[in-house]
């Protein structure tokens, strides 16, 4: 039996039962995609090899490769997304949760190593940025877009080098990637970052817990007041704590927020979600703004 799924990231995605036993089949048939895939499954093999406390990785059975086609055999996992989860969560379950997230990606910062970022990795990606957002056939005409664009080109200008732990990172550390089993949290969809950094996972984590992006892509009925009470709850915990320890993180969690969120602009196609990242990026030019004039 074989139950194909929506996914986001353009692959084919299915549920087969082979045997009694559930699989999740992740393809593509892009072959400009097919390395991407094999880099993801590799990340994601390399993962479920270490030992976290409640974080778990879903096993990869196999990996079919070929010039234009791809396909990863893993672990189904019975779960509830982060919408079902936080609406019965408790007070208990959320600190728990909470309690994992930092001692993950502390785990990824061990394995890491610090190292000095030079600052054209910054620049060039936000040039490249500039230029997709340019060719958009949604964002070319749209001044507003342009502008906070080009703002953006100045403030990571001036970010300079940047010494930060290189090494090991999800990459794609959202609500949307974790599955919700108990106390157990189970990490899927692995992916390349342009810095391999942990760092980038605090900014992928804090997308959601202080953006709430992931509900944009959630289109049954929720609470919306407690998602994002959690969230916030979330979201206050993780700055708080990486504030304290890491001095790396102080001084460029927000340019590379603000990366963050132009990068997801640059295929930014729904007039809605546009709108949003329009936003949201306003807002994080004003911060930046504010904290380098005081």
């Amino acid at each position: 039996m074989r139950l194909d799924i929506q996914g986001h990231s353009g692959c084919d995605i299915a549920i087969v039962n082979e045997d009694n036993e559930l699989h999740i089949h992740k393809s593509t048939h892009d072959p400009a995609y097919v390395p991407r895939l094999i880099n993801q499954a590799n990340k994601q093999i390399t993962a479920s090899k270490r030992e976290y406390q409640n974080i778990r990785v879903p096993k990869i059975f196999e990996v079919e490769q070929s010039e234009s086609d791809a396909t990863i055999k893993m672990e189904y996992i019975y779960s509830k997304n982060f919408v079902e989860y936080f609406e019965n969560a408790g007070f208990e379950q959320i600190k728990y949760l909470i309690g994992a997230i930092k001692y993950f990606i502390d785990l990824e910062i061990n394995a890491s190593t610090m190292q000095t970022v030079p600052s054209h990795i910054l620049t060039d990606k936000m040039a490249d940025v500039a230029r997709k957002v340019s060719k958009n056939i949604h964002l070319k005409d749209d001044e507003e877009a342009l502008k906070l664009v080009k703002r953006s080109q100045e403030i990571m200008d001036g970010v300079g080098d940047m010494e930060m732990p290189v090494g090991t990172c999800h990459g794609d550390l959202t609500f949307s990637n974790i599955l919700f089993n108990g106390n157990n949290y189970y990490l899927i969809d692995f992916l390349d970052s342009f810095i391999e950094s942990p760092l980038l996972d605090i900014v992928k984590i804090r997308q959601d817990t202080a953006y709430l992006w992931s509900t944009l892509m959630y289109h049954k009925p929720f609470d919306k007041v407690r998602l994002s009470i959690v969230s916030e709850k979330i979201d206050k915990a993780i700055d708080e704590y990486f504030t304290t320890q890491y001095q790396w993180y102080r001084k460029y969690y927000m340019p590379l927020q603000l990366m963050n969120f132009l990068r997801i602009l640059q295929y930014g196609h729904d007039e809605k979600v546009i709108a949003y990242l329009k936003r949201v990026i306003s807002g994080q030019l004003a911060t930046l703004n504010n904290s380098k004039n005081d």
